[in-house]
């Protein structure tokens, strides 16, 4: 349901990405946001007005209509004060340096400097254009006056060559003005840095085979997009890939990478949550070439026990998460686990219930604490992530 603290301007112009731009706006209408797009002359050469006022189901601003009379007298202003949030996609490098520089020459620049709420830029150019010094200057003077910037891919580009410059994906542009939103809430997480694992490791047991596990990942990608649509600075340790994020991933492959990773990236972290399958043996002498099947009828694996991730990392003044997924209703068992680790928060679920084993999109979860127990009844990974990032937030709010 639209409500009139929802109101986002989509300012696009005149680049060859402005295409997503129609995905973009209908993923915010769909979402419940109330949108209007502000076009420059360029990007109407792309996208017909029509279009964009058909997604967004609110007629369309742009320098045509700008001299036309809005609530006042002045379209500009008028558009400023009623938006929350101004997100410009594409961003192009002539609208970077204009913003960058104060002009004011179209109606989309006129209100970025009219605006006082959060603006989210997603740059859309060339390479050469995107890694010039004056394109990396406007973004980082844009981005030192608090404009979130959404850093696209490298990949190929619509000119034939292949290089940075592209347009971050709508899901991620998408995620950026959900924050945005969240941040003007100032909740206990806003600024936080958040570290979060996922996946299972591999441990190697030749340079083919490893011990793993079926952990999917999904749970800790959920958590991490629900840290980051609460405010916190991200970084997702995952085994698995992972596909358009608005935050940092590192890829680590085994118990001792992923350790390694933690070690650093917590030294400075406000909370850590666990959410990986950390292998908890791994082989004592992987081979360095490819076991031969022909060998051996038989093969045995000396395994030894990997470091405990989650105690390697403990340090006061970090808020430490950590999962505990149980072959059965073992509720009392993870209660205990939680007190061996000494974590403020423990998620336990059983990967033996129907619907919600390793793999599937639902989970069924308690979140022990010292509060006591807070049951989330079968729901979606994203509603199950939101509940633990609530759970933190209490924590993060307790008085020292």
């Amino acid at each position: 349901m639209i409500t009139d603290d929802r109101n986002v301007l989509v300012g696009v112009t005149g680049g060859i990405a402005v295409y997503k731009a129609v995905d973009l706006v209908r993923r915010l209408v769909k979402e419940d946001f109330r949108v209007t797009v502000v076009a420059t002359e360029a990007a109407e050469r792309f996208v017909m007005p029509l279009t964009f006022a058909a997604v967004s189901q609110q007629p369309v601003l742009d320098d045509h209509t700008s001299w036309q009379a809005g609530q006042g007298w002045f379209q500009h202003i008028d558009a400023a004060r009623q938006a929350h949030v101004l997100v410009i996609a594409p961003a192009t490098a002539n609208t970077l340096a204009k913003m960058a520089g104060g002009m004011a020459d179209n109606l989309l620049t006129a209100i970025y400097l009219a605006f006082r709420g959060p603006v989210v830029l997603a740059p859309s150019m060339n390479w050469a254009m995107n890694e010039h010094a004056a394109t990396r200057h406007n973004v980082q003077t844009l981005a030192d006056r608090g404009c979130i910037v959404v850093e696209g891919e490298s990949g190929d580009l619509a000119c034939g060559e292949e290089g940075s410059g592209r347009m971050a994906e709508p899901e991620v542009i998408m995620a950026a003005v959900q924050r945005a939103f969240a941040g003007l809430a100032h909740g206990p997480l806003a600024g936080r840095r958040v570290v979060v694992t996922a996946g299972g490791t591999r441990e190697a047991v030749d340079a083919v085979r490893f011990l793993g596990n079926r952990s999917s990942g999904k749970m800790g990608r959920a958590v991490a997009d629900a840290c980051y649509l609460h405010g916190a600075q991200v970084t997702l340790v995952s085994t698995v890939e992972q596909g358009p994020t608005a935050f940092e991933v590192v890829a680590v492959e085994s118990a001792a990478e992923m350790a390694a990773g933690v070690k650093s990236l917590s030294a400075d972290a406000d909370v850590l949550v666990m959410a990986a399958a950390v292998a908890d043996y791994r082989p004592a002498n992987p081979v360095a070439g490819k076991i031969e099947r022909a060998d051996s009828q038989t093969l045995t694996l000396d395994l030894e026990r990997t470091q405990d991730v989650l105690a390697d990392a403990a340090r006061p003044g970090l808020l430490r998460v950590a999962f505990a997924a149980e072959a059965g209703p073992q509720l009392e068992r993870a209660r205990r686990k939680r007190a061996q680790k000494g974590v403020e928060l423990l998620v336990f679920n059983d990967i033996l219930a129907a619907g919600i084993g390793i793999g599937a999109d639902d989970n069924e979860i308690t979140i022990i604490g010292s509060d006591g127990d807070q049951h989330v009844q079968r729901a979606p990974k994203s509603v199950c992530a939101e509940a633990i990032v609530a759970a933190i937030e209490r924590e993060l709010a307790r008085p020292t």
